[in-house]
């Protein structure tokens, strides 16, 4: 009896020590990093998502429409010809037919926030202001293509017309295919860097335009297919 009861606390002994073997090794310390564990995540299903290539075919004919999460337009000022002040904008929509078979019958329209942001510079006139933008009177900018030409498989000049500060005037977009492929919910999608310089006298008679002269705007947007 007593040999048997020596042999059940043995073996209950045994188990907690694996208990707290296994807890040592599964539980981490206060402040570590955690994994979720498997199944948690949200994973996309198998061959939906595919690695971009510079491929103008692997996007699909058909219309896009912009992905507010990937795009930005960044606007570089000159500072009295001694350096560069930088505001970034919002795009608030913008549609895009594609059609890699015919360059030609490719459209581009997009509408820009005009509010400026440049957190954390403080600037002694804001930007948004009457001298500068006038953002209360004219709270967005448009641009829509009038022709594409491609120079060769992933680079072409868009000509069209933007719309800033009430004045409407031709522009050039130099674009780039940064990549085509599909997202992670297997969406066709297709993105694009481009630049475009503007003279903003041409669209405004504020002194402070007339001082800041052409202005560089880079341009950053992913596409996804309706």
């Amino acid at each position: 009896m007593h040999k048997r009861i020596t042999t059940l606390l043995a073996v209950a002994a045994l188990t907690l020590c694996l208990s707290g073997a296994t807890i040592a090794q599964t539980t981490p310390p206060p402040g570590a990093m955690t994994m979720p564990p498997p199944g948690a995540m949200t994973m996309p299903p198998p061959g939906a998502m595919t690695m971009a290539t510079r491929d103008p075919s692997a996007a699909p004919e058909g219309t896009y429409r912009i992905d507010p999460d990937h795009q930005s337009v960044v606007a570089r000022v000159s500072h009295r010809a001694m350096s560069f002040s930088v505001v970034r904008f919002g795009v608030r929509q913008g549609v895009l037919h594609w059609n890699p078979a015919n360059p030609s019958a490719i459209t581009l329209d997009v509408t820009v926030d005009a509010k400026p942001f440049f957190a954390p510079i403080v600037y002694k006139m804001p930007p948004d202001g009457a001298p500068f933008l006038n953002v209360a009177k004219f709270p967005e900018a448009r641009f829509v293509s009038t022709a594409v030409h491609v120079k060769d498989g992933a680079r072409a000049a868009i000509d069209g017309q933007l719309t800033l500060m009430g004045v409407t005037r031709p522009v050039v977009i130099d674009a780039e295919l940064v990549g085509a492929g599909r997202s992670m919910n297997g969406t066709a999608n297709i993105g694009f860097t481009g630049t475009m310089a503007v003279n903003w006298a041409e669209f405004s008679d504020q002194p402070m335009a007339r001082m800041a002269g052409k202005v560089t705007l880079m341009l950053d947007a992913e596409f996804l297919k309706d």
